[in-house]
């Protein structure tokens, strides 16, 4: 087989090489590694050093991360669905259903945490006690009708607040940020006040847990300052140094004033780590955000994430 020359910067890495080079490989790297020995640019890298570089630097990183697979069916009872947690401290994923872990649906109102950040970060909201006036349209669900800040309107998952502001952040704007958090497939083209109930924008468990690490990390294109607010507004339950966060998602079937599908999605922050977790259901005879978040506070109680001292 001809060599291969590849490139990688200055350095030329060659291969493959015949057994006889790479035991004289072999022998150099025992007196090499003793010494401070990096590639020179425009020398060519030893393959076998090439293969040290990968295993000291690359499977390290592989190994901090680890799956697992769990059935957590009687958690279910007669609904159907994922869940997955990460257990940001030991990098373990562990899963029900992997399949519908991966799987992308619609992300209903857990869209509101991306909605407060963005809404923030435009200048959209102030901060969590920026208020809208209700206009009297009334609705089924009581607590909506009324004036709401961002915090109450998060807690009550508030649609014409949450749609009123989709609408001042634009279409143009709603794009460049979903695009840019890499939010699900970015597909807003359902419209800047629909495309997050049950219509083009979709997210699947594992991204949402993907998302919920990188807002609690720091490492979305937000300020301090939104990402503090949004934290805050998510909060449930604050006890000691442990903060439990969440929100709900319910998507449903308006010609049958029913639920079809239910989220709930968050963390538990405690002085021994953080867990991040979804979960989403359907099927069975209320498939909502709430029937979600019993389920998921069971599952959390049975892996020690929550305790009786924790819940709410």
């Amino acid at each position: 087989m001809n060599a291969a020359l590849l490139k990688s910067g200055h350095c030329q890495l060659f291969e493959p090489v015949d057994e006889k080079t790479v035991l004289k490989y072999k022998t150099e790297v025992k007196s090499e590694m003793s010494c401070k020995w990096l590639p020179v640019p425009g020398r060519a890298v030893k393959p076998i050093l090439l293969v040290f570089f990968v295993l000291v630097l690359v499977l390290p990183a592989m190994a901090d991360t680890t799956n697992e697979e769990r059935d957590l069916s009687s958690f279910f009872g007669k609904y159907s669905g994922a869940f997955v947690i990460l257990d940001a401290a030991h990098g373990h994923w562990l899963r029900h259903h992997p399949d519908l872990c991966r799987k992308r649906v619609t992300p209903c109102s857990t869209f509101k945490i991306p909605n407060s950040l963005i809404s923030l970060e435009t200048g959209v909201a102030s901060d969590a006690d920026f208020s809208l006036p209700w206009d009297g349209t009334r609705y089924p669900i009581e607590p909506w009708n009324r004036d709401q800040t961002l915090r109450s309107a998060f807690a009550v998952s508030c649609l014409w607040f949450y749609q009123e502001l989709a609408r001042r952040v634009g279409s143009q704007r709603m794009n460049e940020w979903v695009a840019k958090i890499h939010y699900g497939n970015c597909d807003l083209s359902g419209g800047v006040t629909h495309f997050w109930l049950s219509s083009s924008l979709t997210i699947s468990p594992d991204e949402q847990v993907d998302f919920l690490r990188r807002l609690h990390t720091r490492q979305l294109p937000f300020s301090t300052r939104s990402v503090d607010i949004v934290l805050d507004i998510m909060t449930v339950l604050r006890r000691g140094q442990t903060v439990y966060r969440g929100k709900t998602g319910t998507a449903g079937d308006p010609v049958k004033q029913m639920a079809t599908q239910g989220w709930w999605v968050g963390s538990v922050c405690t002085p021994k780590g953080d867990y991040y977790f979804a979960t989403c259901i359907t099927g069975g005879d209320n498939p909502s955000g709430r029937t979600a978040r019993q389920i998921t506070e069971n599952i959390l109680e049975d892996l020690k994430v929550l305790t009786s001292s924790t819940e709410p």
